[in-house]
């Protein structure tokens, strides 16, 4: 596993239209991010971060990566484990 993400739980889900599945991760065994969405997108797999929908429609991330190494970490581990439990070949970063 990696230093910084301790632990990666991937749940695959069928007929949610794009959405293959969720995931939460566990970062230096401290603190847990729960309901990344693992969406398939007209370039391949990514992952949408936890949000919320506001009064208007529009939707506000709860947590996300400040830096692009930091989302390649997140992305890459949890489709490693969406790979290993789906056995879904086609699971690779967009």
């Amino acid at each position: 596993m990696h230093d910084i993400i301790t632990e990666v739980r991937v749940f695959p889900k069928e007929n949610l239209g794009k959405t293959l599945g969720f995931a939460n991760i566990t970062i230096l065994d401290k603190f847990v991010v729960k309901n990344l969405r693992i969406v398939q997108g007209d370039k391949g797999i990514f992952i949408g971060m936890p949000s919320n929908k506001r009064k208007n429609g529009d939707f506000i991330d709860l947590f996300f990566p400040i830096t692009q190494d930091a989302r390649d970490l997140i992305t890459n581990a949890i489709l490693e484990k969406y790979k290993e439990i789906s056995n879904d070949p086609s699971a690779v970063s967009s």
